[in-house]
């Protein structure tokens, strides 16, 4: 009887130092495990950080140069001149012919935008160049000798005809050469054309306005407009 006690007491024993075992090992993997999970968190939060703050360097980096971007176009805009128009002067388009049509539209599109700079004499013949096929000149009227016959590039006079009323609207503009048709013309009134001819007939006037000037050629096959402004330059500090 005594020897089934001391076995059932063994037993006990062995099932406590067991479970004693369990517990220990159970609660050091436990711990074991929470550590892992607490590194692990520790990780993501420093990765989080690290994450947020290249994002948030990145995106001072892209404001910064936005602000670059924009300080230089603002820049750019205060080099560009003030436009003050001075004058301007348009003169009707009555003869339809194709050829007269396609010679002013050219001849405009090639004067368009010519700045002329304080002191600067402007030659109508030598900036324009002879008119020929090449260029896309076409045959039309023009006045040679009291007479109209067909040549390339009729229909400059009439812009350059325009370009002479412009001219004498504004003060500082001197003309240096000018010549008469030999007969009278009908979109300027009387005395108040300028002839030219590539090679022997030039308009030619100086700017002495005391500023650069910027001259504007248009036409749309009802009128030739010529607009003169003056350039103004300044800068803008920031």
């Amino acid at each position: 009887m005594k020897k089934n006690y001391t076995y059932i007491l063994v037993g006990l024993i062995v099932i406590a130092i067991i479970g004693v075992a369990i517990y220990f090992f159970y609660n050091k993997n436990k711990e074991t495990t929470q550590n892992q999970n607490n590194k692990s968190a520790s990780r993501l939060a420093t990765n989080s950080n690290d994450g947020a703050n290249e994002l948030a360097k990145v995106s001072e980096n892209a404001e910064l140069q936005n602000k670059i971007e924009e300080n230089r176009i603002a820049e750019e805009k205060a080099k560009e001149p003030k436009e003050e128009e001075l004058g301007s002067y348009s003169t009707p388009l009555k003869s339809k012919a194709s050829g007269r049509l396609n010679n002013i539209r050219i001849t405009c599109s090639s004067l368009n935008g010519k700045v002329i700079s304080n002191g600067e004499t402007f030659s109508f013949c030598n900036t324009l160049g002879p008119s020929t096929s090449a260029k896309g000149y076409q045959e039309a009227d023009v006045i040679i000798d009291g007479k109209t016959v067909q040549a390339l590039g009729g229909g400059n006079c009439q812009v350059s005809s325009t370009l002479y009323n412009v001219v004498l609207a504004v003060p500082g503009l001197k003309v240096v050469e000018r010549h008469e048709h030999g007969k009278d013309v009908t979109y300027v009134p009387d005395g108040k054309d300028a002839a030219v001819a590539y090679g022997s007939m030039d308009f030619k006037f100086t700017n002495s306005t005391g500023n650069d000037i910027k001259m504007y050629f248009n036409s749309d096959d009802e009128n030739v407009t010529v607009r003169i402004v003056k350039l103004v330059y300044w800068i803008y500090y920031f």
